[in-house]
């Protein structure tokens, strides 16, 4: 059952519209809005990493304003995330113990985070129907699959092979294991879809 998302009178402020518009991907139910430029690494991040199923926002009187509270669901389980500052973490833990603290620096931690954005640019690729379903069709088998493998599926003559498969991880098609990097031999396996998210999880207060 769905419960509606409650917001205090004094929820600190976020950004009006238009400086950081709110992130949406198929792993979460509604915009989520974030108050710093690099939040939105780590909701795009959270939304390539295969373990991860669900993304909420958690709204809360006492989050700093430039910290960013977030349910995740690992597998079937419920984790309290909070993104912010380097040498903010102790407060944190202070107010709420048991969060998992994640760091600016952890986020924007390279190569993951260029790879994770490099990903993220191919979302709003035009996929040809006949290539979408000759790789979904190739990784029906539920395995893992290296991208080079799944970019042969592709035939139109203009796409980019490689950015297809990519367009569909963004997508909710596909998974990618980027462990290693971004690179020819990172496995992709079909995604299984989740439980409603709605169901899963709306957004709550702290």
């Amino acid at each position: 059952m769905q419960v509606e998302t409650t917001i205090a009178a004094d929820t600190p402020p976020f950004p009006k519209p238009g400086r950081h518009p709110g992130f949406s991907s198929f792993k979460t139910i509604r915009p989520i809005l974030y108050p710093a430029r690099w939040h939105r690494d780590l909701l795009i991040q959270a939304t390539l990493d295969p373990a991860i199923e669900a993304i909420g926002q958690v709204f809360g009187a006492e989050a700093g304003r430039d910290e960013l509270n977030l349910d995740l669901i690992l597998g079937g389980t419920r984790v309290l995330v909070a993104a912010m500052h380097d040498g903010d973490g102790r407060l944190l833990q202070e107010r709420r113990p048991g969060a998992v603290v994640l760091a600016k620096s952890t986020v924007l931690a390279e190569p993951r985070a260029a790879d994770a954005r490099a990903v993220w640019a191919t979302r709003g690729l035009a996929v040809q129907p006949g290539d979408r379903l000759r790789i979904l069709i190739a990784s029906e088998d539920g395995g893992s699959h290296p991208i080079r493998e799944l970019a042969a599926c592709v035939r139109h003559p203009d796409a980019d092979p490689f950015e297809t498969v990519l367009s569909l991880v963004c997508r909710g098609d596909l998974l990618i294991d980027m462990k290693d990097g971004l690179q020819p031999e990172a496995g992709i396996r079909r995604r299984v879809s989740a439980r409603d998210t709605v169901e899963l999880f709306p957004d709550r207060r702290l």
